[in-house]
């Protein structure tokens, strides 16, 4: 099922690296997450994953993220937190040149009446992600990852069956539960790649940094959940409005466990268990 193509043995390292790197930012040693991410781009343009400007744009984001943290004037943080902003939805929504993300599978159907899907390897949005999580911090004061998950766990339990429920309600997919040989990889790519590099933006930024501008007002917490999440339905307006509503309601959740918990692992899992329930349970990705 792997285009041989896209996976030679040196994308193939690139992409353990790549994963590598990402398991880096919790148990590397300090700061060993970057050796692990030169290694990944390295690795990356000898493979042909990478080439021209991908580490421009790498290392413009990364200079930002440090501008960012260190620099006090409002300004200076202002026009930082632009060019991030700017990097990090240009990075994920694949427009910058330079990458040649492996092609996992194409124009798959899981089941009968479903969207085809295709399914690629992305380094240049889980790199964004690593660089705002590795450079721009996880929160330093935090429960436990076992009381992390007893708050964590009933919003996760009501944040998958509020969005499933809704989705079957609006006609976007059918109950369809099943087993696809592609849940491995695919479950590898969506929690390393895809929700790490998405909560690391609208969660451990946007929500994080929204709420810290806000300060003490009463009215920080609901606001930066807000925008963390309308933002995070907004950014899936290519699916169309059912996936923009769907979306909202999902990040509204994800921003919940991680007001409640601080802990990026933990929007992570909860944006993960949502996915994989989709996956293995319903129509993927949509009904035609």
């Amino acid at each position: 099922m792997l285009p041989l193509d896209s996976f030679s043995a040196l994308s193939i390292a690139a992409c353990a690296l790549l994963l590598a790197t990402v398991v880096g930012l919790w148990l590397a040693p300090r700061r060993g997450w970057i050796a692990l991410l030169v290694a990944t781009l390295v690795a990356g343009y000898v493979a042909g994953v990478l080439h021209g400007p991908a580490a421009i744009w790498i290392v413009l984001l990364a200079a930002a993220l440090l501008i960012y943290r260190r620099f006090s004037l409002l300004w200076v943080r202002g026009l930082s937190a632009v060019v991030i902003v700017a990097l990090v939805l240009l990075l994920g929504t694949h427009v910058l040149p330079g990458f040649s993300n492996p092609l996992v599978v194409r124009d798959v159907v899981l089941t009968p009446g479903a969207v085809p899907y295709t399914l690629y390897f992305n380094f240049d949005k889980t790199i964004a992600g690593i660089l705002l999580l590795g450079i721009g911090g996880m929160s330093s004061v935090v429960p436990s990852l076992s009381e992390g998950l007893k708050r964590a766990l009933p919003i996760m339990t009501l944040t998958v069956l509020v969005a499933m429920l809704l989705s079957l309600a609006m006609g976007y997919v059918r109950f369809e539960p099943r087993w696809h040989s592609l849940f491995w990889i695919w479950a590898i790519a969506n929690l390393f790649l895809t929700c790490l590099s998405e909560e690391a933006f609208f969660r451990a930024f946007i929500q994080r940094e929204t709420q810290n501008a806000l300060g003490s007002r009463p009215y920080a917490v609901p606001i930066a959940v807000s925008i963390s999440a309308v933002l995070f339905g907004v950014a899936h307006f290519a699916g169309g409005w059912p996936y923009v509503v769907l979306a909202t309601v999902a990040g509204l959740g994800y921003a919940l466990v991680y007001e409640r918990t601080r802990r990026i692992e933990l929007a992570m899992l909860t944006h993960f268990a949502l996915n994989a329930t989709h996956f293995l349970l319903f129509t993927y990705p949509s009904l035609r």
